[in-house]
């Protein structure tokens, strides 16, 4: 009879630790963790929180290389949503990402990115900023806008040099992006050529002082279509009080040195930042300052 009731109790103990393993609750929340971010709002007076805007779409991450679509993709079920990207032209005029001219530091091929054609750099695989290679490849920016697709994200584009800024649009048209995309500029004439070519989609312009906001403010860019890049020093409180009276959004540069200097100091910085009034962090620790600047 003992051994009857042990033997019961028994298969009852170890059936609860199976059904705990297997807790169904905890399985959704892991598996929906992407859908607890929230859509992002560009304007200031109706945004509902502070974003942070990750450099090179992620970088400093060990087995995560930078403008890569599966470091995109391990950040945002990290809670970030904006994605600073580069995007380069190929030999045969094809949109890939990748920030310098050489494929040499972030990838196994050596050549620079003009001379390869697509099936040609399809062949390299990327390396993360540690050296190590990883299983990845070099993405279009056909292939990055389609992940993007129904998430709750937006790319900040930095359009490298001799790419044809018709080509850009043209892609993120295709794929009905224009709300999901931040076009980067640093003059206002880039940003007036920008913004004749694609009216609809939002500018990143430069308002590091006094003379660019007022430049900007004078050059015909609704303000609706803005938001600011104060640039990497910081400026006074009073002045991003000033850009946030016309409803636009702050973005300050922490990336770099900053970053690099803030290691140790708990976040500090990035808390002050915030009550000077930065809206949205471009940092290469994405998900420390998510974390620091988001805690109640």
């Amino acid at each position: 009879m003992i051994i009857k009731h042990f033997r019961r109790y028994y298969f009852l103990f170890w059936l609860s630790l199976v059904v705990f393993s297997c807790n169904p609750k905890k399985l959704t929340i892991e598996n929906t963790q992407h859908n607890i971010n929230k859509e992002i709002n560009f304007k200031y007076l109706t945004k509902n929180k502070n974003y942070v805007s990750a450099h090179r779409g992620g970088s400093g991450i060990k087995g995560y290389p930078e403008n890569c679509i599966e470091s995109f993709d391990y950040l945002y079920n990290n809670g970030i949503q904006i994605f600073e990207i580069d995007i380069a032209e190929t030999k045969d005029r094809q949109l890939i990402l990748m920030h310098d001219n050489s494929l040499q530091r972030t990838s196994t091929g050596k050549q620079d990115v003009n001379q390869l054609k697509l099936n040609n750099v399809k062949k390299y695989y990327l390396v993360d900023d540690f050296g190590n290679k990883t299983s990845f490849k070099i993405p279009t920016f056909d292939e990055t806008l389609k992940w993007g697709q129904n998430k709750s994200i937006y790319f900040m584009v930095d359009i490298k040099k001799g790419v044809d800024y018709n080509d850009i649009v043209s892609l993120i048209e295709k794929n009905k992006m224009q709300n999901q995309v931040v076009l980067v500029t640093y003059t206002v004439g880039q940003a007036k050529k920008l913004h004749q070519i694609a009216p609809n989609i939002l500018l990143s312009v430069s308002m590091r002082n006094e003379h660019e906001f007022n430049e900007m403010m004078n050059s015909g860019i609704p303000t609706d279509k803005m938001v600011a890049f104060t640039g990497t020093k910081r400026n006074k409180k009073s002045f991003l009080d000033k850009i946030h009276d016309k409803n636009i959004l702050v973005i300050f540069g922490t990336l770099g040195n900053l970053d690099k200097s803030n290691l140790a100091k708990n976040g500090q910085l990035y808390r002050d930042l915030e009550k000077d009034g930065v809206d949205i962090f471009a940092t290469d620790r994405a998900i420390f300052v998510h974390q620091t600047i988001n805690k109640n």
